[in-house]
């Protein structure tokens, strides 16, 4: 375990195929849950202090990616000498996916422990009603997981309230983007013709529910079914069986804690429609082994994945991830987490203090070459304020398929963008 952070140390059980949270390569737990006044105010003021808030990590892949893609930033920050001349300080709290305790443990950062920036969140709606803290304490936050429009919204209405947060990733309409390139290039192979939308009922799905359609009918597609779910779902076959009445081609899934039973009974089944989407738990690299290879031939939108070469430092720094962790980088969770600290980082040597009214127009108009690509964001007058920018210059999505190899392991192959591929589909065995 590395210094410079807070701890306490656990692992959880081995999964099996009937549990949908994928999970590889967990380190130790880091946390602050539970400590209000255990640790008293912090006077030190010669350590750079940085606060993550992350989703049960230690346990729920999401969380954890957090956590070891932070823990790689602050180790990497001290190797190089800290940040103005200061050694950096990781302090991690778990959000457990409610906003009371986001809100306890984003205090006890910005309050007691007088963080200089907060990073991470997964869930939209803790992102939401954390908004209003943010701008309260006015302390800068580089988000790592959430993806609803909302958040950006939010800095349109009022920029100068919520100017404080930054998203190194974009938001859900960029997903819906990609998707659709990857529904046309699959139509232009005379693979899908008819597609159905189904979505956990969050926040973060919305996109896929209202606007996905017409992206798709858009490119020639016709949408035979469009249906949201409650998250807690295990029983697909109704669903599937609906799916299957209207003739569907594909599924385009928006998932975040439902994959498991979804890919189980998909292929039990041997459902004649192909899968994809944003599912985040088929993103965790260490959903194949967890899932028992239930989730070969399903496809994801992804910001990277380990054979994706979206720069000069993807590939580097998903086998160095790999080499300390012994599981590859997970989403956004990964790579937005470790390159939006290492941004902030860079910015805050430029300006020459952690000050968030100096920092904030600094990093508004910074460039930063990340693991992804280049990352600038948004200015305040865009939709959506303060998220990265995309195009051929910056930013790009992959959609990935699980493929498994000779030696039977999965491997996520790049499908679509052409230029990105690093395989072509696979068309599941049953078909």
């Amino acid at each position: 375990m590395r210094g410079n952070q807070r701890h306490i140390t656990g692992a959880p059980g081995k999964l099996n195929r009937r549990q949908f949270v994928g999970l590889a390569g967990i380190g130790a737990t880091t946390s602050l849950a539970g400590c209000i006044g255990g640790m008293g105010d912090s006077d030190d003021d010669d350590e750079i202090k940085i606060g993550l808030l992350a989703y049960d990590p230690g346990s729920a892949p999401q969380g954890t990616a957090q956590q070891q893609a932070a823990e790689l930033a602050v180790s990497d920050l001290n190797d190089d000498g800290g940040v103005l001349d200061e050694d950096v300080e990781l302090l991690v709290a778990d959000t457990q996916g409610s906003s009371s305790t986001a809100s306890d443990r984003y205090l006890e950062f910005v309050v007691e422990e007088n963080v200089d920036v907060t990073a991470g969140v997964f869930v939209t709606e803790v992102m939401t009603a954390l908004m209003s803290e943010i701008a309260d304490h006015q302390t800068v936050h580089m988000s790592g997981g959430h993806t609803s429009p909302t958040i950006a919204e939010m800095l349109a209405d009022d920029y100068e309230q919520y100017k404080y947060q930054f998203r190194p990733y974009g938001n859900a309409t960029r997903w819906i983007a990609s998707i659709s390139d990857l529904a046309a290039h699959m139509q232009e192979e005379g693979r899908w013709d008819r597609v159905a939308v189904l979505c956990e009922e969050f926040e973060w799905t919305q996109s896929f529910t209202n606007a996905l359609p017409d992206l798709l009918e858009d490119v020639g597609l016709e949408v035979v079914y469009n249906e949201r779910y409650p998250a807690d779902t295990e029983n697909f076959t109704p669903l599937f069986d609906n799916i299957e009445g209207e003739d569907a081609d594909a599924v385009v899934m928006a998932q975040a804690h439902s994959a498991g039973p979804a890919m189980i009974q998909w292929r039990d089944e041997e459902r004649e429609f192909s899968i994809c989407g944003q599912i985040s738990q088929i993103v965790d690299p260490g959903s194949y082994e967890a899932f028992d290879g239930d989730n070969q031939y399903a496809i994801s939108n992804a910001p990277a994945v380990h054979t994706a070469n979206l720069s000069e430092s993807t590939t580097a720094f998903a086998e160095r991830y790999n080499d300390e962790f012994d599981v590859y980088p997970n989403d956004a969770f990964s790579y937005a987490t470790y390159d939006g600290i290492m941004m902030w980082a860079e910015v805050v040597e430029e300006v020459g203090t952690t000050d968030a009214e100096e920092v904030v127009p600094a990093l508004a108009d910074a460039s930063y070459v990340g693991t992804r690509g280049r990352i600038e964001f948004n200015d305040e007058d865009h939709e959506y304020p303060h998220d990265a920018k995309f195009g051929e210059d910056y930013l790009r999505r992959i959609n990935f398929q699980w493929q498994e190899e000779d030696d039977g392991e999965g491997l996520q192959q790049v499908i679509h963008p052409e230029e990105l591929a690093t395989s072509e589909y696979q068309e599941p065995e049953w078909f």
